[in-house]
This record gives C-alpha cells, sequence and structure tokens, in this order.
C-alpha cells in the first residue's frame, strides 16, 4: 500500500494518473447530472414573442 501512494504523490506518472482520473470523475458526475437535471427541467417548446424572461427590465 506504501508503494502505491508513493507512485501516486512521488513521481510525476502518479500525479499525472491523480488529474487525469479527476478530470475523468468530473466528466462523470457532470454528466449523471445533467441526465438527472434534464428530466427534472422539461423543455416546454419554443419561446413565444410575448414571454417574459425577467431580464429585459433589467437591460432592456
Amino acid at each position: 500500500m506504501d508503494a502505491f501512494f508513493n507512485f501516486l504523490f512521488g513521481t510525476r506518472e502518479g500525479v499525472a494518473v491523480l488529474f487525469i482520473g479527476g478530470i475523468a470523475l468530473f466528466a462523470l458526475i457532470a454528466f449523471l447530472s445533467e441526465r438527472k437535471t434534464h428530466k427534472l427541467y422539461v423543455d416546454r417548446g419554443p419561446k413565444k414573442d410575448d414571454d417574459d424572461d425577467g431580464w429585459s427590465g433589467i437591460f432592456g
């Protein structure tokens, strides 16, 4: 076990494995979260001309 931690934190290749693994973990979490969010917030079709998005009073 000591050799494993020494590889991860003591070598350049181990740090690269940690870095790439972190990116892969982040991408997996983002993908799963997007699927859950997509089910929660349903697309209601195209926006109508008279719809107010709430920002027009601030910026326009």
